[in-house]
């Protein structure tokens, strides 16, 4: 206990306890009950490790070269019957609303960047529409795919998505792009597919 140089408690002189008399209080009582420290520690580990365990989320913009993603597309395996990552519209407005998960390479992932392409118009230029962005930076795209893969987009089972900025991205001065890595068949990917000649 707390005692002032009158000998007198602090809860005594001033009718009310010091924090560390109060704080003493309270480790006395869980002294008594090591049933409830348990179930404290527990939820306090649970919680750590869910705060460590959460996947990193990655907004188009901190995109690079190599990043293995998950993206939660909105039509994912329910307006897309087949294709359980999503349709390529879904996934690019997910992408550039939400961002992406960082996956792991080596585990099941939606996509895998093949390199990030800019463009080079100012923040307050009009937006040129999904279709001139795609064509612009297609080329580019192509040949980032087949470095990546080891064999051109025709005649692989995965598929080149090339996500250029949404009209709302764009209008938030945004003016990346991404050449990303798929299944062709709309599933997910195993494995790392860098090198992989598929």
């Amino acid at each position: 206990m707390t005692t002032r140089g009158d000998g007198l408690r602090e809860r005594d002189r001033y009718r009310r306890a010091s924090i560390r008399e109060q704080l003493g209080g309270e480790v006395e009582a869980l002294r008594r009950h090591p049933g409830i420290v348990l179930i404290v520690v527990i939820i306090l580990a649970g919680a750590a490790i869910l705060v460590v365990s959460r996947p990193e989320l990655l907004r188009v913009t901190k995109l690079a070269a190599g990043d293995c993603l998950y993206v939660h597309a909105a039509d994912a395996q329910q307006d897309a019957p087949g294709r359980p990552i999503g349709t390529d519209t879904g996934v690019v407005n997910a992408l550039y609303a939400d961002g992406a998960e960082r996956a792991s390479c080596d585990l099941s992932h939606s996509h895998e960047v093949a390199a990030t392409v800019s463009f080079d118009e100012n923040a307050v230029a009009p937006y040129p529409g999904s279709g001139t962005l795609t064509e612009r930076r297609l080329t580019d795209c192509q040949a980032a795919f087949a470095a990546w893969v080891g064999r051109p987009v025709e005649g692989s089972e995965l598929d080149l998505l090339v996500a250029v900025p949404t009209e709302a991205a764009w209008k938030d001065g945004i003016r990346v792009g991404a050449c990303l890595v798929e299944r062709r068949d709309g599933g997910f990917i195993s494995g790392r597919m860098q090198g992989s000649g598929r």
